[in-house]
Formats: structure tokens, C-alpha cells, sequence
């Protein structure tokens, strides 16, 4: 991407400040696309929405990057058609951000879209304007300057609205919603070098002799070091997943034991005993608060998908921050259940029934995890808890 910009840029006659922002967005560039790639294919909460945003972004970087570097010789018509993918684009970050936060943190039903399409409305518009300015440029018109100039600077103003609500969802609590500290936290971090995105673009299109010099330049750096730590979190967290199915034509190679061949996935997970413990606490909390153990087809990666963390990190974040396996974290939840509607001398319902609504799928599974855990069969629980 970055080789196919190079070609269209010439940086013969571009002032010192020009070079260090078309340094700057060159960096952007490069990481919107490495976060992009590393987001591909993952299927945790809210991360379609994520993967779209950082591929507008880069995309909108590498337009953006042409036009300052081919300022001086691109051809009119080459700049306008370069605006029609340029500008739509920009007008897609606010909403897609926005989705990606609402999906993964607010209490959005699984069958309710995180983001509507009337969001994308003024990214329509935007399209059809600069479009419409391509095939017949009406720029000239002072009308049609000033509503081309409206739709190609708007998109701060439609933006801004968007990272506050991420922003505010970000940093809510609240009973209702999903999410993770960690997670929250890299939100946090996203709006914030987002935020600085958009100001450094603000002061970028103000007149030269009304934006000081030293504070575009400062904010196009500062953008450049968010959005690299912004990447290796990405890659941090993206990465740490362990490898799929092994490569056609291994299964001769011998086998590592078991338990050495989980112990080396979760050293090479980066997660440590904190991050562990933090996670294992919020998947208690998430089981609390949505009684995800009542569906008797939970799985772990179900379970992953509803936190937003890796099967590898929910299943290490169990073994080591709890001590427990994923069934018997999820039968913890479900004896409790069980546990407290049979001893509830109000409660009408057969043990099986009971048993069922716990979330088990079958009598001899209630059966054998309820006497694993107590020492005693449901039914001779709940005649015990009668009696006394």
C-alpha cells in the first residue's frame, strides 16, 4: 500500500512542515493497515465494526496521503476523483466507531444491529456530492464551492458526536453493560488518539497564517506515537491467540503431552497472573449479571464471543485465575441455581425441571455435577433442606 502511495508522490517543492505531516500520515497509514490486518477474521463482540473502521481509516489515509504528496502536479480531475473515495470514507469513522462501542459494551440484543443504517446517511451524501463534483465539476459556482466545501470539512462536525457517545460509553457503569476493564480501557485509548486525529485535521484546515506552525506539527506527531501504541495493543491483543488446526500433512509428527503443550500456549499467550485475575473477574461478573449458564449449549466459545476475549484467553483466564475448567466454572453457576430452587420449599417445579432451567441438559449431567459438588444428589438435597 504504502509502495503504491510512493508512486504518485513527489516531494520536490514541498515546504519542511509539509514533509513531517506527509511523514506523519505515511505512519498512520501503515499502522491503520497493520491494525486492519490483524482484526481480520476475528469474531469477538463489536470486531467487524472495529475491522471496518481501522480499513476506512487506512483507506482514507492513503487518499489523503496522495493528495498532499501529489499537491503540486496532480491534475484537477485526478484530485476530485481521488475526494470520492477520500471524503465518504471519513464521514464513516464516527459511526463505525460508535458501533464497534456499542456492540461490545452496551446491552444491545443479539438481534438488534449495533449500528442502523441511517448512521451511514451522510456518508451517502457525502458520495453522491463529491460524485456528482467529479463528473460535472460545479466547485467553480460559488453554491457549488460552498456546498462541496460543506461536505469535505462536515465530517468533523458529524464525527464529533460519535466519540463522545464512545467516549461515554467508554467510561459509564452501569448493571446493564458488557465489557471488561481491560476492554474498556482500550476504548478509552482509541477514542482518545481518535480525538487527537481529529483535532490535528481540524487545525490542519485552518489558514496558514491562523494555525500556528508548531501546534499542527505537534499534533501530528502526538497522533502518530497514539496511533503506534494503539497498534502494538492491537497486535498484543490480537496475536496472543494460540494456532489453529495443525497444517495438512503433520499428523505424523509426535505428539506433545497435553499438559506441556497448554502450559507452553499460555506462556506464549503474554497474559500474566493480574490480567488473568482481571478477566476471570469479569467472566464472573458477566455469568452473574446475564445468567449465561441458563443456556444449556453454552460453550466456550460462545462465552468468548460474549466477553470479547480469546477462547485461549477465557480458558486460561479460568485455569489459572480460578483454578477451574470452563465446565466446571459453568457448573458453578448452574448448582447455585439449582442449589437455591431446591431449597426453596415455594418453588412448585419437578427436580428435573429445576434442574433444566439451571441450564443442564440432560438428568444424569444435573445428576453427576450436583453430587460432585455438594456430595449429595438433587433429590436427596432437597429432602434434606425440607426436613431440616
Amino acid at each position: 500500500m504504502l509502495d503504491v502511495a510512493a508512486c504518485f508522490i513527489n516531494t520536490a517543492g514541498m515546504t519542511p512542515p509539509d514533509l513531517l505531516k506527509l511523514a506523519a500520515g505515511a505512519a498512520i497509514l501503515g499502522l491503520a493497515a497493520l491494525s486492519t490486518g490483524v482484526s481480520v477474521g476475528r469474531t469477538g463482540r463489536g470486531n467487524p465494526l472495529l475491522t471496518a473502521f481501522f480499513a476506512c481509516f487506512a483507506a482514507a489515509s492513503l487518499s489523503g496521503l496522495v493528495l498532499l504528496g501529489g499537491q503540486a502536479w496532480l491534475p484537477p480531475d485526478a484530485v476530485r476523483w481521488l475526494r470520492v473515495i477520500e471524503v465518504p470514507l471519513v464521514y464513516l469513522l464516527g459511526p463505525l466507531l460508535y458501533g464497534h462501542a456499542r456492540a461490545l459494551l452496551a446491552p444491545v440484543p443479539e438481534s438488534a444491529p449495533a449500528l442502523r443504517a441511517g448512521h451511514l446517511l451522510p456518508a451517502v451524501l457525502a458520495f453522491v456530492i463529491s460524485l456528482c463534483n467529479a463528473l460535472t465539476p460545479f466547485e467553480a459556482t460559488p453554491l457549488g464551492s460552498a456546498l462541496f466545501q460543506l461536505s469535505f470539512h462536515g465530517w468533523l462536525l458529524q464525527g464529533a458526536p460519535y466519540l463522545l457517545a464512545t467516549a461515554w460509553l467508554s467510561i459509564r457503569r452501569s448493571t446493564n453493560t458488557h465489557g471488561s476493564a481491560m476492554q474498556r480501557s482500550g476504548l478509552r485509548g482509541l477514542v482518545v488518539v481518535m480525538a487527537g486525529c481529529w483535532l490535528a485535521s481540524t487545525v490542519n484546515r485552518w489558514p496558514p497564517d491562523a494555525a500556528p506552525l508548531l501546534a499542527s506539527i505537534g499534533l501530528s506527531l502526538l497522533t502518530t506515537a497514539g496511533m503506534y501504541l494503539l497498534a502494538c495493543c492491537v497486535v498484543r491483543q490480537h496475536l496472543r491467540a494460540p494456532m489453529g488446526t495443525a497444517a495438512p500433512g503433520t499428523s505424523d509428527v509426535i505428539p506433545v503431552p497435553i499438559e506441556d503443550s497448554t502450559v507452553a500456549r499460555y506462556e506464549r499467550s503474554g497474559i500474566d497472573a493480574s490480567h488473568c485475575a482481571a478477566i476471570a473477574s469479569a467472566l464472573t461478573a458477566l455469568m452473574q449479571d446475564q445468567r449465561l449458564h441458563e443456556a444449556a449449549g453454552l460453550n466456550l466459545q460462545h462465552l468468548a464471543e460474549r466477553s470479547g476475549w480469546s477462547p485461549n484467553q477465557v480458558s486460561q483466564a479460568l485455569n489459572q485465575g480460578l483454578g477451574q475448567s470452563f465446565s466446571e466454572f459453568v457448573n458453578g453457576f448452574r448448582v447455585a441455581a439449582a442449589r437455591a430452587s431446591l431449597s426453596d420449599p415455594c418453588d412448585p417445579r419437578s427436580v428435573l425441571d429445576i434442574g433444566l432451567a439451571a441450564g443442564f441438559g440432560s438428568k444424569s449431567t444435573f445428576n453427576s455435577a450436583f453430587k460432585r459438588a455438594t456430595g449429595q444428589t438433587p433429590s436427596e438435597y432437597r429432602r434434606r433442606t425440607s426436613s431440616g
